[in-house]
This record gives C-alpha cells, sequence and structure tokens, in this order.
C-alpha cells in the first residue's frame, strides 16, 4: 500500500473507509500512474500453494490403500481391477489465513495427467471439497465445477479455474479439490500425479488484491 499513516512512532498502512448504506466500509483510492488509474490502497499477490495430500477412493468410497492410493485417479479401469469407479480427492492446508478479506482475481490449478486411457487424452472433471485432512470416505461439495480437456499422456497443464474456487477457499467454504468423472467412459480415465510426485505435484495458483 502506498498510503501511510504514523503510528506509535512508525510508518504503518492506513485503513481507507467510507460510508455506504448506513455502514462503514473499506474505500479504495486511486492516483494517476503512467498513464494509468492505480489502486494506492491495495496491491495484487499471486502465490502457490503445493498440495498436502491426495488420494483415491473406490465406488464404494472406500480409500485405495495399494500402489495409486496417493494419486489422483479418475474413472473406469474395467473388471480387471477392483475399484470400480474410482474418484480423489486433493488438499492444500492453510489458505484461508493468507487471502483472508481479499479480493480474488484469478484461480489456477496445475495437474500432472501420467496417464490416461487413451493416447490421445481425455478429460477431468473438477469439483471442490471441504475437508481439511484426507477423509476416509470420498465426498465432495461441488461436482462438475470445471472439464478440462487434455491431448496426450505425460501432459502438465494449468488449469484456468472459476473465481468461486478461490473465494470458497477465502471463506472457509472450501479446502481443496476433487476429481471425478461419473460416467464409465474411456476416456474418463486417467491418473494424476499425487502430493508426493515432486515437481508434477497439484497446486493452486491464486492471484488476488488486498
Amino acid at each position: 500500500m502506498d498510503i501511510k499513516t504514523l503510528r506509535n512512532g512508525q510508518w504503518v498502512d492506513a485503513e481507507l473507509y467510507t460510508r455506504r448504506n448506513g455502514q462503514w466500509v473499506r474505500a479504495d483510492a486511486y492516483t494517476r500512474r503512467n498513464g494509468q488509474w492505480v489502486n494506492l490502497t491495495s496491491q495484487v499477490y499471486t502465490d502457490t500453494f503445493w498440495s498436502s495430500w491426495t488420494q483415491t477412493y473406490r465406488t464404494s468410497g472406500t480409500k485405495r490403500t495399494d500402489y495409486r492410493a496417493d494419486k489422483l485417479v479418475q474413472g473406469y479401469y474395467g473388471e480387471a481391477e477392483p475399484w470400480g469407479l474410482q474418484r480423489s480427492l486433493c488438499g492444500f492446508g492453510d489458505i484461508q489465513s493468507k487471502i483472508a478479506g481479499s479480493r480474488i482475481k484469478k484461480v489456477e490449478l496445475y495437474l500432472y495427467a501420467e496417464h490416461w486411457w487413451y493416447y490421445a487424452g481425455g478429460t477431468a472433471v473438477i469439483g471442490y471439497h471441504n475437508h481439511s485432512n484426507e477423509p476416509d470416505r470420498f465426498g465432495h461439495s461441488v461436482y462438475g465445477a470445471k472439464y478440462q480437456k487434455f491431448s496426450y499422456r505425460g501432459q502438465g497443464m494449468w488449469v484456468d479455474m472459476p473465481i468461486s474456487l478461490g473465494e470458497g477457499i477465502r471463506d472457509g467454504y472450501y479446502k481443496g479439490i476433487s476429481i471425478f468423472a461419473d460416467s464409465y467412459a474411456r476416456d474418463y480415465y486417467g491418473v494424476f500425479s499425487g502430493a508426493w510426485d515432486g515437481g508434477n505435484a497439484p497446486r493452486l495458483k491464486i492471484t488476488y488484491e488486498k
């Protein structure tokens, strides 16, 4: 912030308020700089939040506990595997305290698709959940907030997510994302890297103003 006030012998950021509809609300102050209007009362930040846990679940809603338990698996592989129509959850720890009181401007999600049923890729169906830690059973708050097409196996992608995800995390409604396609079609069967897969791990990038 470019507006300061002297308090207890130190210069600190000043908070501006205006009276609106009978209530005091935060006010914005602007100045003209290099031909553009610049907000003096807030700044824009972009922070990246890495996943803290990932978990795949069976059709029954219970956890997978084998070699792909910590991946994000979506869809139906076939009768050769006993897990049925798989779905996954991904958590990101405490983002809320970082973005509290902010205006969300952009939300991006990084996913790395290790495998698809088809070489030509498939579609990830992304929703939201409100679990602080990985639950014993699958459950999510929003289904299908974003459908994202991937073009090949081994593709990493930043997915533009709805602003509602960032706003929900800020306001305490959501803690992370779900990967679940309610379909047995093979173009929805995919495996995404999990929280322990280094540079391929899922992460959120949130741009916010405060």
